[in-house]
């Protein structure tokens, strides 16, 4: 008999969630044409560059996100967390690159997990 009961109630709950969507489907609903959206003003969030980054020197990052460690060389530094920096070999398919050439990219050093400076080896 408790099964009847729940049975009915869950065809009825059904019956009426199906009736409700049917009636909203059906209904024309616009947005306005004159709705305007503003923004708020807000401050601008910017984390320093690292001060032992310097520019020439070549330095392993790795991310938050994960992934190997990607090696760059510095040939520019801004105090608002942003580097230019010289894609490193390892980096670089060179199927994809004109003979000769080296990419550029802005990174924002500020937001690197870990930032090791590469060093030559002295034997």
């Amino acid at each position: 008999m408790a099964f009847v009961r729940f049975l009915a109630a869950t065809v009825l709950t059904m019956t009426g969630a199906a009736v409700l969507v049917w009636g909203l489907m059906s209904q024309d609903i616009r947005a306005s044409g004159q709705d305007t959206v503003t923004l708020a003003r807000g401050s601008v969030v910017s984390l320093a560059t690292p001060a032992f980054i310097q520019s020439g020197k070549r330095y392993t990052f790795t991310w938050p996100g994960g992934g190997p460690p990607q090696t760059f060389i510095v040939k520019d530094v801004r105090p608002d967390g942003w580097i230019l920096v010289e894609v490193a070999e390892e980096n670089v398919d060179p199927a994809f690159m004109p003979p000769g050439s080296v990419p550029s990219r802005w990174l924002n050093a500020a937001l690197a997990t870990s930032i090791q400076e590469m060093r030559a080896l002295v034997y």
